[in-house]
């Protein structure tokens, strides 16, 4: 009964192109709904309708002033496109050219992610038209029989990350990775087996990719495990019914333990000795949340965020030793100029990993002159600090991690072709270019602060910060640092002398 398939997935690409937001399918198959707080110019007739909508399409429209989301904010899905932060505006910021594409077939670039994680052929050839014509559709396929299952999150997040990297990482060949379509790894603590299996059942492939963006993540085990004793502290709640909560919340606590979590953190290690370069979204919650303070009224969520604001509670696996973490920007008033940070941008310290030697000198500069920071017990200090970079993030830091592994592909096939090695981990390299090339590879972000709706956050300032990393890529300073080894043997020589 209802629509096929192929018919829903035409229909809600095109309302996706027009900036509709919170599509969602009937349980008749018969029905969309979309809302729309915004579209190109053109796309709507005079009485308020949208032109040429595809074959069999019947429309219906309500007109709401002043309507907003389910969580009181315009969606970002629909801010994207017609608030100037288009692919061509993002790769203009970045000084990327816009023809800019992979020339190497040997280059191969990966998204992954479990549960209903996939990408529509269709939207992608959709996104090319109105956003990337350069995307080669050709050249991205799924490696496994999981094609992931429309209206889910995860296939959201699936089209999200393989529109970026596409777009970004132009003709790169790319990988869409589903290995474990279990419906308990979508939201839950079942994500944790799942990753574990993906990156240790990678490292073990023949061929391995170049690239790998993991956009997908919660808390941490140590951070869920922190909030439940300390809300236990408080006698209002008791850890048992704090855990069942928190399972009961979407990918807010999706880790079975720090083991597990150590467990996954050796898989990436395995993966970088392999030479692949991992990169992964720092987060969309500042450095308190998962995604944002816990809703509804009751005992418990009250609970939680009281000491949800009164710690840092970092994320996993973006902050592993072995990625590199990417946050998140926007333009302050619509200008690409002016980036600063975006207000959901994750960041802060791991409260389970050590802070790797290449961090050491710009992690302390930061803490010693920087004022308003958390207070000293909320977080530690002596840790693994992120994220390293950031990008736009107007679709939260699941659109930023992906841009910036596309770019990274890029700087890999440029590698590729002159005979170097690709990069593999990326952390020691970054910091050692933005170190000694100040603003070559990176614009600098110092505004904003990862705070949230919280009293208390990290300041991005100059140089630096949890809140931006380094800032945002600069592809001229990237290709001349990362595309070639020149500079880093330059000066490896003068350090010798």
């Amino acid at each position: 009964f209802g629509a096929a398939p192929s018919s829903v997935d035409a229909a809600t690409q095109w309302l996706s192109s027009l900036n509709g937001t919170q599509i969602r399918l009937s349980p008749m198959r018969d029905r969309l709904t979309a809302k729309f707080f915004s579209a190109p110019a053109g796309c709507f007739s005079s009485r308020g309708l949208p032109l040429r909508p595809p074959a069999g399409v019947h429309l219906v429209t309500r007109s709401d002033a002043g309507a907003e989301t389910s969580d009181g904010d315009p969606s970002p899905r629909a801010r994207r496109k017609s608030s100037g932060y288009g692919v061509g505006e993002q790769k203009a910021a970045y000084q990327i050219p816009a023809s800019l594409a992979a020339t190497n077939p040997a280059t191969l670039q990966m998204v992954w992610g479990p549960g209903t994680f996939g990408y529509s052929p269709l939207g992608l050839q959709a996104f090319r038209a109105t956003q990337c014509p350069g995307i080669n559709p050709s050249k991205v396929r799924f490696d496994t029989d999981h094609h992931g299952r429309f209206g889910g999150d995860n296939f959201m997040e699936g089209n999200l990350d393989t529109h970026m990297i596409s777009a970004f990482g132009m003709n790169v060949s790319t990988l869409v990775s589903n290995t474990n379509a279990s419906l308990s790894t979508e939201e839950g603590d079942g994500f944790g087996l799942a990753l574990l299996d993906f990156v240790t059942g990678l490292a073990n492939r023949a061929v391995v990719p170049h690239v790998l963006s993991l956009s997908l993540g919660s808390l941490s085990a140590y951070s869920c495990d922190l909030l439940c004793a300390e809300a236990a502290k408080t006698r209002k709640v008791s850890r048992g019914e704090c855990e069942a909560y928190l399972q009961s919340q979407r990918q807010v606590c999706m880790f079975k333990s720090e083991a597990q979590v150590a467990r996954i953190n050796h898989g990436l290690m395995a993966l970088g000795l392999r030479g692949v370069s991992v990169l992964g979204s720092s987060g969309d919650g500042g450095s308190h949340w998962s995604f944002g303070p816990f809703r509804g009224a009751g005992r418990v969520p009250s609970v939680l965020n009281e000491v949800g604001c009164a710690f840092s509670f970092p994320i996993f696996p973006s902050p592993s030793p072995y990625m590199a973490s990417v946050g998140g920007t926007v333009w302050e008033a619509g200008d690409p100029r002016r980036p600063v940070a975006w207000e959901g941008s994750g960041g802060g310290f791991s409260w389970q990993f050590g802070r790797p030697e290449h961090q050491e000198a710009a992690v302390a500069a930061y803490l010693s002159r920087t004022a308003g920071l958390p207070p000293a017990a909320s977080f530690n200090a002596s840790n693994r600090a992120y994220p390293d970079m950031s990008a736009v993030a107007v679709e939260g830091t699941s659109e930023s991690a992906p841009t910036v592994a596309g770019i990274f592909s890029l700087l890999i096939d440029a590698r590729l072709n002159a005979g170097l090695p690709p990069l593999g981990p990326l952390g020691p390299r970054i910091y050692e270019v933005a170190r000694a090339f100040p603003g070559e590879a990176f614009d600098d972000v110092a505004t904003g602060n990862t705070k949230t709706s919280c009293a208390t956050g990290f300041p991005a300032t100059k140089g630096w910060d949890p809140a931006t990393g380094w800032g945002r890529p600069r592809w001229p300073g990237l290709l001349e640092h990362f595309g070639s080894d020149e500079s880093i043997r330059g000066r490896a020589a003068v350090r010798s002398r």
